[in-house]
Order: C-alpha cells, then structure tokens, then sequence
C-alpha cells in the first residue's frame, strides 16, 4: 500500500487465499487484492493479461499483489437470478465467456496456467484408498474421453470459475474477477453456470440453461452436459475428501447425471 500510494477506504478482508484491501488510488476507487495462495496468484496476472477484455481493469500487478478496479455493485447476478431473471443472467455469463475467450493471440498468456488433465487428476486418477463409485466413477470416464477427445481448435485460455458471484458490476459492465487460471476446452468454462446461486434455483433452471449456452456457445447440448457433469463430479469428490456437506455439484450430479 505505502508502495503504491493507496489510501485506504475499509476494513481489510482476510480469506484463506488471499488479504483484500479497498482503497483510493489516483482518484480511482480500487481493491489491493495480495494472494496468500498460488492460485490467486496466478488468477491477479491473468486478470492482467485479460487487460479489461470482459475482466476487471488492472492498474498494477505483481508476482503476488494485484491493484483493480472496485465493483459498483449496483446490480447483482446472483440476486436478478433469484428474482426470476436466470435467463437474462445466463445470457449475460455467456457473453462474459464469449468475450475472455476472444483473445486471438494466446502465446503471450501466463507460463503457469494450469491444464485441464491436472485440474480433473483427483477425479480422473484417483486415490485408490478412495475408489469411486457409481455416478462419479462414470463421470471420470466421461471426464478422460473429453479431455482425450478435445481438439486443439477448442483450447483455449479458461478463468475456470465463473458463476453469478464471479461476474460483478462495473458501472453498468458485467466483468469477470477471480479466475482460476486454467489452459483447455472451452466448453468447460460454462460449467459453473450450472451450480450457481443456490441448489434449487441451479436444478429448477437446468435444461433452460442448456438451452441458452448452446445457443451462445455454439456447442451442441450433449458435450455442455458432459462439460457440466464432469465438473460437477470433480467438484463433489473435492468436497467429499474435504469432510464438506453435500454441494449443488452433488445435486446435479443425482439428478442429471
């Protein structure tokens, strides 16, 4: 902060992966976003690449810290979709997609990203102390057939994560905050639509929402299922080896899987 001259303007917000500052910065309302773990590390400088092309504007970067634009959060995703709007929000979460996957040049993308065939390892190459079973076990072999399958056409740069709570309001522009910062099909970054606000809204809109993201992605419905509940499965075995309670992932899974 002395560095870079921000003047702070709230409590500073500790979380297991990071420390958020908001703050003034040359007349600017800004968040100092220092990252305690290597994933959000490694999401600041992907941000900064992104350059403001769907993604939050970045003043400045670092190997850790990350400067950016502070949302106005007038208007909230998550909060349209339970009033009744999913499908404007849906439409809004794919046009957010379309435009972070338009960049034409990649090569210049940080060194670090993280392929999909290492982010599905704990489902695809389980521990064999914790064989899966039923829907998951056909999952992970959905999961491998994507992976082996996906043509270097659809590879892409993917933020990994994005949802209703990932998509904010910048003074009336939706731009993407927090990737993951993975390297793979791009089918599979329109996954997390489906888990997201809450269980029974993502369930109740689930066939809509396939409906809308083929449409706007361009992918034929079968592999947006497959996309969803390959995620889907990942995430509840990374919530079942966590103890955590059952998940909307887990919920999709039941019913669609």
């Amino acid at each position: 902060m002395d560095r870079w001259t921000i003047d702070q303007r709230g409590d500073m917000v500790t979380t297991p992966s990071s420390w958020l500052v908001p703050g003034r910065w040359h007349d600017r309302n800004v968040m100092l976003k220092v990252a305690r773990v290597a994933e959000e590390a490694r999401g600041g400088r992907l941000l900064a690449w992104w350059a403001g092309r769907a993604a939050v504007n970045v003043y400045k970067v670092t190997d850790q810290a990350v400067l950016m634009e502070l949302a106005s959060s007038q208007r909230s995703l998550a909060e349209m979709c339970q009033s009744g709007r999913d499908d404007e929000t849906t439409t809004v979460l794919c046009e957010t997609i379309t435009s972070l996957h338009s960049v034409p040049d990649t090569s210049s993308a940080p060194s670090d990203l993280v392929p999909l065939s290492l982010w599905f390892q704990d489902l695809i190459n389980p521990d064999t102390a914790k064989p899966h079973t039923g829907k998951i076990e056909r999952a992970a072999t959905m999961a491998q057939e994507l992976l082996a399958s996906s043509a270097t056409a659809t590879q892409t740069v993917l933020h990994g994560d994005i949802h209703h709570g990932n998509v904010l309001d910048f003074n009336e522009r939706w731009r993407a905050i927090d990737p993951k910062g993975l390297f793979g099909n791009r089918a599979f970054d329109y996954a997390s639509i489906f888990c997201n606000p809450s269980t029974d809204v993502a369930v109740k809109n689930f066939h809509r929402r396939l409906a809308i993201v083929s449409e706007h992605s361009g992918l034929d419905i079968d592999t947006v299922i497959s996309c969803v509940i390959a995620w889907c499965a990942l995430s509840a075995v990374w919530t079942d080896n966590g103890g955590g309670q059952p998940s909307t992932a887990h919920a999709i899974l039941s019913t669609f899987g």
